[in-house]
């Protein structure tokens, strides 16, 4: 039996060594493992920096091809997007003071703004015949042929009395809705009529197409100057073309009912449809080019059968309104 004090002597003392060896040997095995593994570690750091930098640098290939689709497929979009930046720039441009001042001004303010809104003052849908207007040549239209002839001359030749002219327009700008047209003189409405086309910002058939139309009104044959007519109709903005095609049919079945000479009504009506736009000499050039735009204006009436469609009869509310209270 061994002793107490033989046990670190005997075999727990071998043992015991044994131990302490094995465990030298395995830290000794750590310690040389380490310098491996830290080269492992290392290096599957440089591949895992690789890796990472070869996705980020494709993700950015494809960010930018998709961007690029993207663009691609948003150019149309876009492109509308800035024609409709445009249209409204310009409309904004075109409204004037008078309009900011009055929301119910129906003097001095552009055609698009009468024709292509409600009553309401929301957008139309599709431009229409400005109320003032058709309650106007609705008014003239019921007319008979001697009451366009005042002291032996034609009511659109007759100088207008400026000072009622404007107190009438006034009170038009006011409240349209409640202004009778029916119990004024016909030649009272004549000559706001007059008066509304001439303060038009810009006349009915637009200073681009000015010279487009003199030159149509100068083709050798009938055919001819219909023909080149309706090409510049036809590039009439919408509430410009629906205006055209409701005041030039009245003037001309005023010139061949009689009621006024074509010569006269083309003198009267001929630079509120048609005029250049210029600054200076204003006057001077519309006097030179007179007999230019009265020879456009004749043609437009002679063309104007086969340029503008038949209307139909004036809406009731138009009668209804020249009729009023």
């Amino acid at each position: 039996k061994m002793s107490e004090a033989e046990g670190p002597k005997g075999g727990f003392g071998g043992f015991g060594g044994f131990f302490a060896r094995a465990q030298q040997l395995a830290t000794q095995a750590v310690e040389n493992a380490r310098p491996v593994a830290e080269k492992v570690k290392e290096r599957a750091a440089q591949l895992d920096t690789t890796k990472v930098r070869e996705v980020v640098q494709q993700a950015g290939v494809q960010a930018q091809e998709v961007l690029q689709r993207a663009q691609t497929a948003a150019e149309p979009q876009l492109a509308q997007a800035r024609a409709m930046a445009d249209k409204q720039a310009h409309s904004l441009a075109k409204v004037n003071a008078k309009t900011f001042l009055n929301a119910n001004a129906q003097f001095g303010v552009p055609i698009e703004n009468l024709a292509e809104r409600g009553d309401d003052g929301m957008p139309l849908a599709a431009p229409r015949v400005p109320p003032v207007l058709e309650m106007m040549l609705a008014r003239l239209e019921t007319t008979q042929a001697e009451a366009f002839v005042s002291e032996g001359r034609p009511i659109f030749a007759l100088p207008p009395d400026q000072q009622a002219t404007r107190a009438l327009a006034k009170a038009i700008d006011t409240n349209l809705n409640t202004f009778n047209f029916t119990n004024r003189e016909v030649h009272t409405v004549a000559a706001l009529l007059r008066q509304f086309l001439v303060e038009l910002p810009e006349p009915v058939l637009t200073w681009q197409l000015y010279d487009e139309i003199i030159t149509a009104s100068q083709c050798t044959s009938e055919a001819q100057t219909a023909d080149a007519f309706k090409r510049a109709i036809d590039k009439l903005p919408p509430a410009s073309k629906v205006v055209a095609g409701r005041l030039v049919p009245f003037i001309a079945r005023v010139a061949s009912d009689g009621k006024l000479d074509i010569g006269t009504i083309s003198l009267s009506f001929g630079p509120s449809l048609l005029r250049p736009k210029r600054k200076e000499g204003a006057l001077r050039s519309l006097m030179e080019d007179l007999p230019a735009i009265c020879a456009a204006t004749e043609s437009l009436i002679a063309c104007s059968p086969a340029l503008f469609p038949p209307q139909p009869a004036s809406p009731p509310e138009a009668e209804a309104a020249a009729g009023g209270a």
